[in-house]
């Protein structure tokens, strides 16, 4: 009997004709992909190394079968969620990367004073640090977390710096690139184990520290250890009577 005289009913992929390739992505897979992503964030931020899947699965209001199929496991979906934290943060990026018409004392006692706020009172330090616990010694979560906060945040800092050297005012040439991020990890290493210690391992209990207070003196001593100084006009002699 021929397949048209069978009186069964057709399966539900011979109705829907043929599949796609194996391997082919579904239309719009990238997007959905994304805004899984960004859904997520509020997770990882809240959990840290200790947000599981189930966690993750809430937060974006879908099944742990659907995160494994665009993320692949855990580890995945936190790599993904921390690597789409560069997209929302790409206005104060952009800021940190620039410093306009400040110089380089104003600039760098600015770049301290915003982080050390935005650390404490806008969340940027549950990002930094929840992205810390959950990606370190994690193959997809750690690389996620340098590519999507820790890097940004270098990187955003460097070109600045490569802006003042270009004016002049850093003891260094603008592009000298191995020295430049030299210069930007001494500066920005310090301040982000300070509010760690101080934020995000309780280090305010046992062994305060005025992050206001440090942050200026941090900031000073950059500035000695990597300002050049203007040039001093030489001395006039008076006129011999």
């Amino acid at each position: 009997m021929q397949e048209e005289d069978d009186p069964r009913p057709r399966s539900a992929k011979a109705r829907r004709g043929p599949g796609r390739p194996r391997g082919a992505l579904d239309p719009g897979h990238d997007e959905r992909r994304r805004e899984l992503a960004t859904a997520a964030l509020g997770a990882v931020v809240q959990g840290g190394a200790r947000t599981s899947l189930h966690a993750l699965a809430r937060a974006t209001e879908c099944s742990i079968p659907t995160l494994r199929h665009y993320f692949g496991d855990r580890s995945g979906v936190i790599a993904a969620a921390l690597e789409g934290a560069r997209a929302l943060a790409e206005v104060h990026l952009a800021r940190l990367a620039d410093p306009g018409a400040l110089d380089l004392a104003a600039s760098v006692r600015a770049v301290a004073d915003d982080l050390v706020t935005a650390w404490v009172r806008h969340g940027v330090g549950r990002i930094f640090s929840a992205g810390l616990c959950a990606g370190i010694f994690d193959d997809l979560a750690g690389p996620g977390y340098l590519g999507g906060v820790l890097e940004p945040t270098l990187q955003a800092f460097e070109a600045r710096l490569r802006v003042h050297a270009g004016r002049g005012e850093l003891d260094l040439d603008d592009d000298d690139d191995e020295a430049i991020r030299a210069a930007g990890l001494a500066f920005l290493s310090p301040l982000i184990l300070a509010l760690l210690h101080q934020e995000g391992l309780g280090g305010r209990r046992c062994r305060p520290l005025d992050l206001a207070a440090f942050a200026e003196d941090h900031a000073a001593r950059f500035l000695r250890a990597y300002g050049r100084a203007p040039p001093t006009r030489p001395a006039t002699r008076g006129r011999a009577r």
